[in-house]
């Protein structure tokens, strides 16, 4: 896979990054796409309803609903994932750079390091690049570093390794178990590699290697028949255990990262474009299909569930799936996968996006970016700037086109059309009625009547293009462009006279004043200040390279640019700081709020928000509750153990606002604190690794930032959402939330009583979902509990 076939240059390459104070750390949430666009790496199912996917920066989803929605874990790390693998629903592995291995027993709540043997100096280096585990306890891992492959063993889940030989295969990608004693790797880099083992790993030999482009992916559908893929649409088949390989016919030059194959006879790869291939003969013959949408990504894994639905995912953090055997693809519901340029918002719940770049897009949000909808999807050229002059009357800037709406996007009309191929890079109004509007040739249009006439004028700057234009008040405003260009008017645009730039030849790409004095540029070549209003601009003294947006709020200030790096500054731009790295989606758009929230945008129509970390207002909840079975009536205590909680918008679709986690202490209490949600009125749902997901009251909660909300959801049953609540004690009287939805699909059912009875035959014990009452062990009391629940057919219920 591409992830894979670059490893071996990004591995040369050593980055340092300094070590930010953690008071000037924020946190940004993914508001669209949702969950999340960052790239997948990797993706496995464990059954048909649960499964993970994870990738760029250590994010990790999970499914438990087939693939209907996934829920974004806390990240494992900042490093990008690169392999995983789930032996059940609760125990998994990650792959990343530098060796890291780590396992989970919790189904992804939390995650430890496992240490691999370091036998040379280079080992702690090496990328996880593949892991294949068989059962619980025996699994292997392929690493790569350098010039050089290593597989490792494990024979007891992870806790102790032995190091492999591999028979003079140095750039190995992937590997395939079939049973415990025969399996096979393969990789490649001028040449395919594949390697197989009949004794378990003791010793491999080379079975297959020739000037043949690299291998990515590799499976067997039986114990004879073995397909591997590989760039250019290579394609290898063995039918005698992979003892002989030869080439198989396929019309495709993708690399092929993935193969799945439902039965012995019709099989899947995937890899880059808008087609995938497809075999109904074993692997013999290939051909090109269609998804039946336009999808221009990369997918890097697929995995098969036991019911044959085929999931996929790739790049921008795209998971595409197939129920009916490829005859139809199902992707994830996005808004937009266009470009944006600008955000902007005319309150604290009220916002705009524009997706100017590859074609004309707005969207608008009404509950402060949680949910966006499409307002213009016909217009095919490029829209740059948008303002706005009351909640309801905005204007667009683009391709020659002015345009403006008078009912909050709903409509939008054309004011204004350039007979000379004017490109309007931005727009900017000082009052109902006066605007400017600027871009190609050094050209100022300007409105005194609501954009019902422009004037023209000319800008004398050293450049060609404008590319953004900034007011202070209703006569003095700037305007940037290309070559350095900064010019300034203190009598609304009549006249306007040159500043200098200590860059020479820099692209300017925004300016942004807070008063009459300060002002920021953000630039190709770097950040620009000014505390004189423009009679000096000194270059300021930012993390290298150049920005594409610069936005300041009083002394605090961000900046982004086209690889997603954020830097923020809280003392005016005197010094600045490298944001953890959340994205490498291109970032072109950036708001600054008046709630003192912000607003990133860029590449596929990422829209990312946080609230600067000094500025934050934490909401508590403090919620008590209990778990049906963790739950002692005898003592009148409460194993302890993890819950998370979401605070949901109260009106429907009931997006998720907020989210936390804590640990309930033993009398049910759990003190919950969200940062993310503004005021207003919510849902308190809570999840538990083996309860019924339980909403509270109808209705909700009213929640103020920075206030505590006490919530009790064990005195009496109407306090969850249908009276969803079990009474578990007399004396007091106490409710709690259903127990034995193992599987965490929505109900307590026979699937759950089957993960219980096939745990407590193989006398599984510790911290797994199977565990119903927190005791350990999986047993028959487990499974009592279950099954009283589902003779009562208990499920989630949700508004």
């Amino acid at each position: 896979m591409i992830i894979k076939r670059l490893i071996i240059t990004l591995l040369l390459i050593v980055v340092f990054i300094p070590i930010a104070s953690s008071q000037q750390i924020d946190n940004w949430e993914w508001l669209h796409p949702k969950p999340q666009g960052n790239s997948l790496n990797a993706i496995d199912f464990v059954n048909d309803n649960i499964g993970y996917t994870a990738g760029a920066f250590g994010t990790i989803l999970k499914t438990t609903d087939g693939g209907s929605y996934w829920n974004q874990l806390i990240p494992i790390s900042n490093q990008s994932i690169l392999s995983l693998d789930f032996t059940n629903t609760e125990t998994g592995y990650a792959g990343s750079f530098n060796q890291k291995l780590s396992k989970t027993t919790d189904g992804g709540l939390s995650w430890n390091s496992l240490q691999l043997p370091v036998t040379g100096q280079f080992d702690s280096l090496y990328s996880i690049l593949d892991i294949d585990f068989l059962n619980l306890n025996v699994g292997y891992v392929v690493g790569f570093f350098s010039l050089e492959s290593k597989i490792w063993k494990t024979t007891d889940g992870g806790s102790t390794w032995t190091t492999q030989t591999t028979a003079g295969a140095n750039y190995l990608n992937t590997l395939h178990f079939i049973d415990e004693n025969n399996g096979y790797a393969a990789g490649g880099s001028l040449g395919s590699e594949i390697i197989k083992t009949t004794n378990g790993g003791s010793t491999w030999e080379l079975v297959e290697f020739y000037n043949a482009p690299a291998l990515y992916s590799l499976h067997f559908i039986d114990q004879t028949t073995g397909v591997a893929g590989g760039g250019d649409g290579r394609i290898l088949i063995s039918t005698n255990s992979g003892v002989n390989w030869n080439s198989a016919w396929c019309p495709s030059s993708m690399e092929i990262n993935s193969l799945v194959f439902i039965n012995s006879t019709t099989g899947f790869g995937f890899g880059s474009g808008d087609v995938y291939i497809k075999t109904t003969n074993g692997g013999l013959n290939w051909t090109e299909e269609e998804f039946g949408w336009t999808v221009n990504r990369l997918f890097s894994d697929a995995s098969l569930t036991p019911n044959g639905t085929i999931h996929a995912a790739g790049n921008y953090g795209i998971v595409i799936r197939s129920t009916n055997s490829g005859a139809n693809w199902q992707k994830p519901a996005s808004v937009t996968e266009n470009t944006l340029s600008e955000i902007r918002f005319v309150n604290n719940t009220t916002g705009y996006a524009l997706c100017g770049y590859g074609g004309g897009d707005i969207l608008k949000t009404t509950n402060s970016g949680q949910t966006w909808v499409s307002q213009i999807s016909s217009y095919t050229t490029p829209m740059y700037g948008l303002s706005f002059t009351d909640s309801v009357t905005g204007y667009i800037a683009g391709s020659i086109n002015l345009r403006k709406t008078t009912n909050g996007g709903t409509n939008w009309s054309n004011v204004y059309t350039s007979f000379t191929n004017e490109i309007f890079a931005d727009i900017a109004f000082t009052n109902p009625n006066t605007g400017y509007a600027v871009g190609s040739y050094g050209k100022l249009q300007k409105t005194t009547n609501a954009g019902q006439s422009w004037t023209a004028s000319t800008i004398p700057i050293s450049g060609s293009f404008i590319t953004a234009i900034c007011f202070v008040n209703e006569n003095t405003g700037y305007a940037v462009g290309d070559n350095s260009a900064i010019a300034k008017t203190t009598i609304a645009g009549v006249n306007w006279t040159t500043q200098t730039s200590p860059y020479g030849f820099a692209y300017n790409t925004s300016v942004d004043f807070v008063d009459v004095n300060t002002g920021y540029i953000s630039s190709g070549s770097g950040l620009l200040r000014t505390t004189n209003g423009g009679t000096n601009w000194i270059a300021m003294n930012a993390p290298s390279g150049g920005y594409y947006k610069v936005q300041f709020r009083n002394n605090f200030g961000y900046a982004v640019n086209s690889n997603g790096k954020i830097i923020k500054s809280i003392d005016g731009g005197t010094t600045w700081i490298e944001q953890p790295t959340v994205t490498n989606n291109g970032l072109y758009a950036l708001y600054f709020n008046t709630d003192n929230y912000v607003y990133a945008g860029g590449l596929i129509g990422t829209i990312l928000k946080t609230i600067p970390t000094e500025l934050l207002q934490v909401t508590r909840v403090d919620l008590t509750m209990f778990i049906e079975g963790f739950y002692n009536p005898s003592l009148n205590t409460q194993v302890r153990d993890t819950v998370r909680a979401y605070l949901r918008s109260a009106s429907s679709p009931y997006a998720r606002v907020d989210s936390a986690v804590a640990v309930m202490s033993e009398n049910g209490v759990l003190s919950l604190r969200f940062s993310n949600a503004s005021s207003g009125q919510y849902y308190i749902t809570v999840k538990h690794r083996n309860s019924i997901e339980t909403w509270s009251r109808a209705g909700g909660e009213n929640i103020t930032v920075g206030s505590t909300l006490n919530y009790n959801m064990s005195d009496q049953q109407n306090r969850a959402f249908g009276n969803n609540l079990k009474q578990i004690d007399n004396s007091p009287v106490r409710f709690a939330i259903f127990s034995g939805d193992v599987n965490q699909d929505g109900f307590v059912d026979g699937s759950d009583m089957s993960n219980i009875d096939n745990d407590a035959f193989n006398f599984v014990s510790g911290y797994v979902a199977s565990d119903v009452n927190g005791d350990g062990t999986v047993d028959g009391s487990d499974g009592s509990i279950t099954e009283n629940n589902s003779f009562a057919f208990v499920g989630s219920i949700k508004p």
